[in-house]
């Protein structure tokens, strides 16, 4: 076998066959490369070897259609059929020598993967595998062009007949499951002929075992397939000979039956079983805090998917699996509405999209629409794209609202005084376990009384006395409040009455600090670092802080609170700070002499009691009015939202549910300069490609003068 290697190998570099090949390769796979992971500062190699399977597609077959066709049309096949060697060797080293020139083609990728290394952090197993996938894939294309290629005398029919086979597997199977449907019999028969969803499978993050069988099974299959057409002329009728003929004639077709029979059994096989999340972050593997939610089960839950099996979102699956996998107490029912067509009305009046889930734990459940499981932004040109993935968010969500039986909580956001509007982050953080989000005034009556929490963040125009009044009333009859206070310069005298009625007086300034342990820039003292004090009944995350931007102090006298008031603080600002009034004309905002000192209270916990009902009302208040808005939020990593979150749930006794952030789809850029940008593309474009076509003709040249 490993004379016929070498000497196909020699006989694609002694002519210009492998030198073209390789040129044409490295242009390509050099443009996709510099414009999408050294322009676009993509880490993922498989972001220019995805595009690089049609070119292969459309070059791999001018390396196989020579590869036996021509053996034949020169007659040079029968000196292979009657030499020394075994015919399985001779398909088995013209094949590898195929794949060596694939490896070489491989090998020049991977050489983008060591230029990226210079640059910045690259997903070293996701890299592997996309490689492996990416050679994989090349030798499936060469072992199906070696067959065509056997079947004719004539490499331009080899040749066409190649690129038929390829737009077929290309086109056919998705074509089918978009006309009939992925659980019709025709679908999963021509799904078997899709050779290009391995490859996307390999690359995707998830390792499936099933792919990578499947790929050498169609190697395989293809391989035994050119045997037995370029043996079928080497039959005896020997004794000898009649052993080779069953060899010959039937053993190849069983052999391909147990390969055929080994896809489609493993198949079966679940999928927590042969998946591997092999993806830097993590991002299709469940949590320690599902993990945790998962130990405290103790009835049965099901994953109810409103779709087929075949035709569920590969994302929804992975995490379908990984939460199989580790509970016995989890099941997954896939319940496809050709199928189960009453099935989610039971539960829902709602139009839920293909691959939606249903979640039931004995009478609980919990619907959750598949559009809910991904955070989405929209491009220029109006084009939706995925940005994070809240799969494990939404489900682990709704487990462990069943478990702790929590009811609906609605919640009510003051607007009428230009409030600022809750990010949309934190409101759907808080609609998986159940929270509603409803906008109303107090201009036409009083606080709805199936209000569980009233948010009032940052008034930018005053209320009047009548609406503070009908607020005090409803924190006296029990109410909870989440509040943040109004800035400096909006002069909201009558809202700040309403922290008056708790026991506690704002300051006229606004809070600056001076040490550096409190502050963000140094230049930049209203701009304010803190986490929550150590007694405080609230906690974020101990790598995460709070950010407090143009915080007003919030003063009470500790010795002297009145009875029915108790009061917990949850930011404190240094003995450094000071309080002053600042305003975009404010020359300077350093210190001075007149200036309130500190320490300054910068968030309250204030519960007031009514002494006749012995009822409590609980309230929030959070110095700083731009303490939700998004950029602030943004400067400590959500650790703002976290909180608000975390007070959400304890003010209607909700703690116990746990919600997980949505896993963003970010990664760290590789940063390449403009010039060397131009660089790499001459490089791949220009140079390599032209060095290897000289090679090439040099080569015959001198091969031809001898």
């Amino acid at each position: 076998m490993s004379a016929i290697l070498v000497k196909e190998i020699k006989s694609y570099f002694k002519s210009l066959f492998g030198w073209i090949f390789l040129a044409v390769f490295t242009f390509f796979e050099g443009s996709y490369f510099v414009a999408n992971n050294i322009q676009y500062g993509s880490p993922y190699i498989r972001d220019s070897l995805g595009p690089m399977i049609i070119v292969l597609v459309f070059i791999l077959p001018l390396l196989t259609m020579r590869i036996i066709a021509e053996e034949k049309r020169q007659k040079t096949d029968q000196f292979l059929i009657t030499a020394p060697v075994s015919l399985v060797s001779v398909i088995l080293g013209k094949f590898f020598a195929l794949c060596t020139i694939m490896l070489m083609a491989t090998g020049i990728s991977a050489v983008g993967v060591g230029i990226m290394s210079i640059y910045g952090k690259i997903p070293v197993l996701e890299t592997v595998f996309t490689l492996l996938a990416f050679f994989l894939f090349g030798c499936e294309c060469i072992a199906i062009g070696m067959f065509l290629s056997s079947i004719t005398e004539h490499q331009f029919l080899a040749a066409i007949f190649t690129y038929t086979v390829y737009i077929f597997t290309l086109i056919v199977p998705g074509f089918c499951q978009y006309i009939f449907g992925a659980d019709k019999a025709v679908s999963k028969i021509m799904k078997f002929t899709d050779i290009y969803a391995p490859f996307d499978g390999l690359v995707s993050g998830v390792i499936k075992l099933s792919d990578i069988l499947y790929m050498i099974s169609v190697i395989a299959i293809f391989l035994i397939l050119s045997y037995k057409v370029f043996a079928k002329n080497s039959v005896q009728l020997s004794a000898a000979g009649k052993n080779r003929f069953f060899w010959t004639n039937f053993a190849p077709f069983l052999i391909i039956a147990a390969i055929i029979g080994a896809n489609f059994g493993f198949s079966y096989i679940p999928g927590k079983y042969v998946e591997f999340d092999i993806t830097k972050n993590g991002w299709f593997t469940i949590t320690d805090e599902t993990k945790s939610v998962l130990d405290s089960l103790n009835e049965d839950v099901t994953l109810n998917v409103i779709s087929g099996k075949d035709d569920c979102d590969e994302t929804v699956a992975h995490y379908l699996n990984s939460y199989d996998s580790y509970s016995n107490h989890v099941k997954v029912a896939y319940k496809p509405s050709s199928q189960f067509p009453g099935f989610a009305s039971n539960y829902t009046d709602s139009a839920l999209a293909p691959s939606s889930l249903i979640i039931t734990m004995g009478d609980k459940y919990r619907v959750i629409d598949y559009n809910d499981m991904f955070q989405y932004t929209y491009d220029y040109n109006y084009s939706m794209n995925i940005t994070g993935f809240d799969v494990e968010g939404q489900i682990t969500a709704a487990i462990s609202s069943m478990i702790n039986g929590d009811n609906e909580v609605k919640v009510y956001c003051l607007s009428g005084h230009s409030e600022l509007e809750l990010p949309t982050y934190i409101t759907d953080a808080l609609k998986k376990i159940g929270y509603t989000f409803q906008d109303f005034t107090l201009y036409t009556g009083d606080i709805p009384e199936d209000c569980d929490i009233l948010v009032i963040n940052g008034p930018q125009s005053d209320l009047d006395m009548a609406e503070v009044e009908t607020i005090q009333n409803y924190i006296n009859n029990g109410g909870k409040v989440f509040m943040t206070t109004a800035l400096e310069e909006t002069n909201c005298e009558n809202y700040d009455k309403l922290t008056e009625y708790l026991g506690v007086e704002l300051t006229d300034g606004t809070v600056c600090e001076d040490d550096y342990r409190f502050m963000l820039s140094a230049d930049m003292p209203t701009y304010i670092l803190n986490i929550p004090y150590s007694t405080s009944p609230y906690n974020i995350d101990d790598r995460k802080m709070n950010f407090l931007a143009y915080a007003r102090g919030l003063k009470y006298d500790e010795t002297n609170l009145p009875a029915d008031v108790i009061i917990n603080d949850i930011f404190l600002s240094s003995d450094d700070a000071y309080a002053k009034s600042v305003s975009a004309t404010t020359e300077s905002i350093s210190k001075e002499e007149g200036d309130e000192e500190g320490p300054f209270k910068l968030g309250l916990y204030i519960k007031k009691l009514n002494q006749e009902t012995g009822e409590y009302g609980e309230v929030v208040v959070i110095g700083s009015g731009a303490f939700l808005m998004t950029d602030a939020d943004n400067m400590v990593s959500h650790g703002n939202s976290d909180l608000f979150i975390d007070a959400a749930k304890k003010l209607v006794d909700n703690s116990l549910v746990v919600t997980i952030p949505a896993k963003e789809l970010n990664y760290d850029y590789i940063t390449v300069s403009s010039s060397m940008v131009f660089l790499y593309l001459a490089i791949y474009c220009v140079v390599a490609p032209l060095a290897l076509i000289i090679a090439g003709v040099v080569i015959l040249i001198i091969r031809r003068r001898k």
